[in-house]
């Protein structure tokens, strides 16, 4: 396992395209989400093609490809930020292709897209009060906000050490901690997470990870989106694999390490 996934980290573009059409998996059943012939575009540039998958309820999918291959473009559809062409976006039962970002948020899905989202001039406090204080009540009417500050900073310690500093004033490793520790000290009912370890130390990638991994034990389910595809690999269920635009793998990962075997080459004896 563990030398699949080494492999595996190791993928090449050449690789990804390689994958053949029909590896497609079987469709997963109790489907919190599920994209049905998903087509989208940024004006004239089709980005996304009949892309069809389903995200079980409790369970982590894996989003694979290479740069520009549609995956960031998919969250942003899941999220409302780009409008669905044709096709539909149904979760937790209820179709939500077109509604505003906000319905889609306040139904239970959050969306960390790659980057930082936080406001500079505010503290590091601030910041979470004003993300926390949205959403305490809707989804977990026994807690405070104080309550989720605390479990904040026990997950994050860093920030708790910087919790009057402005947020502008940080390096980007912990900008990037602050906008991901304000959805996940709150879990949604499906957390969408986009290059989660992009501009973090290592230790901090440890650190996400494995509250990505509580948060799942506790029930939330995931799409996540990595770079480090070992990382991904380790806490997902299974695996959906995009290429151009198209969904060219969509199965347990197991199949995907054995796809990954098969593809990589080989070392000269």
């Amino acid at each position: 396992m563990n030398g699949a996934i080494a492999r595996a980290n190791q993928v090449t573009d050449q690789s990804f395209q390689s994958l053949p059409p029909g590896s497609q998996g079987s469709p997963h059943s109790s489907a919190l989400l599920e994209l049905d012939h998903v087509n989208a575009s940024y004006g004239p540039y089709k980005a996304l093609f009949d892309v069809s998958f389903k995200v079980p309820e409790g369970s982590a999918v894996a989003l694979l490809g290479t740069n520009g291959a549609g995956k960031s473009t998919v969250a942003r559809v899941i999220s409302g930020l780009v409008p669905v062409e044709s096709g539909s976006v149904v979760f937790g039962g209820r179709e939500i292709t077109g509604l505003p970002v906000w319905k889609i948020a306040r139904a239970g899905v959050a969306h960390a897209p790659e980057g930082r989202s936080i406001f500079a001039s505010l503290t590091v406090e601030e910041n979470l009060m004003l993300g926390f204080a949205l959403r305490v009540g809707e989804s977990s009417p026994s807690k405070s906000v104080k309550e989720a500050l605390e479990k904040a900073y026990a997950a994050f310690p860093r920030l708790g050490e910087r919790r009057r500093q402005l947020a502008g004033t940080l390096s980007g490793g912990e900008q990037r901690m602050l906008s991901l520790a304000g959805i996940l000290t709150i879990p949604p009912k499906l957390l969408i997470v986009d290059e989660l370890s992009l501009g973090l130390a290592p230790v901090v990638v440890d650190e996400v990870f494995d509250t990505l991994e509580r948060i799942l034990e506790e029930g939330t389910t995931m799409l996540v989106i990595e770079q480090h595809i070992g990382r991904a690999l380790e806490i997902a269920d299974s695996v959906v694999v995009l290429s151009k635009g198209r969904v060219v793998h969509d199965g347990p990962v197991r199949d995907l390490e054995e796809i990954v075997q098969e593809i990589m080459p080989r070392p000269e004896e």
